[in-house]
């Protein structure tokens, strides 16, 4: 494993405002866990015979945060890994295999008006050992302004962002899970967008403590953007829903 990283500043407006370029280099070769070599339930039984997996991985990125951009590329060669099969069986693909991604973040900023934006682009060589969605994308949308200051209007005593959250990706076999013996095993029958679906927030800094509220999947229901609802997070199993169900309330008060 290697890891290489750069820093300068190159900006004479923000001569301290950095541009940071990182690179990354990891390759392993493991022997599969006892449960995937070997397995005896009520449900499933395996006795494999599996040889050791092999995964080079290579990436890097860029971080500018003068521009609140970051953009990131990795690439993955596979072989012999194990993945469980449209069955729920352990199995090991035999032929080498490569997946690539890269992703762009860019945060748009007018005034208190904050447009965070990311999109992720997906390839597998082989989508029925490892399936990825071509692409997603998460746009979180708010408001940020300060509520109330200290008298010498130094300091900020509370401060507030109000917003939504927005998940969206390309139609894709998601994998499904199996209780039986804790796993994801991958499906080949059904396709999901898996959204658009929204989630509200308003988050609260009140000095030391950090109060939220979110409402999720808040439009579960209106059929928009689009007609057919499509809320999984995995092969069957439904997003939560709005309402009551989706309410959720926290708070961070360290002492």
């Amino acid at each position: 494993e290697g890891n290489l990283a750069l820093s300068f500043c190159p900006f004479r407006k923000a001569k301290k405002s950095p541009v940071n370029v990182k690179a990354h280099f990891e390759t392993s070769l493991w022997e599969p866990t006892w449960y995937q070599q070997h397995f005896n339930s009520n449900h499933y039984r395996w006795d494999n015979n599996l040889s050791k997996i092999s995964t080079t991985k290579i990436g890097g990125s860029i971080d500018i945060p003068y521009w609140k951009m970051r953009a990131d590329v990795g690439y993955a060669l596979l072989a012999n890994n194990i993945y469980y099969d449209t069955d729920g069986c352990a199995k090991q693909n035999t032929q080498a295999m490569s997946v690539l991604s890269a992703s762009l973040s860019k945060n748009f900023v007018f005034g208190p008006a904050h447009f965070d934006n990311r999109v992720l682009l997906q390839y597998s060589s082989n989508q029925d050992v490892v399936p990825v969605p071509l692409a997603a994308f998460n746009l979180r949308w708010h408001a940020q302004f300060v509520v109330q200051r200290d008298e010498s209007k130094t300091h900020n005593i509370m401060e507030m962002q109000i917003g939504f959250n927005a998940f969206w990706n390309t139609p894709w076999n998601s994998p499904g899970w199996n209780p039986n013996i804790g796993v994801f095993y991958n499906q080949n029958v059904e396709m999901y967008n898996n959204g658009p679906w929204f989630d509200l927030f308003v988050n609260v800094q009140w000095k030391r403590a950090c109060i939220f509220i979110k409402y999720q999947n808040a439009t579960a229901g209106l059929k928009w953007p689009v007609k057919k609802q499509d809320y999984f997070s995995s092969d069957r199993h439904i997003i939560t829903q709005a309402g009551l169900d989706g309410l959720k309330l926290g708070i961070f008060w360290p002492f």
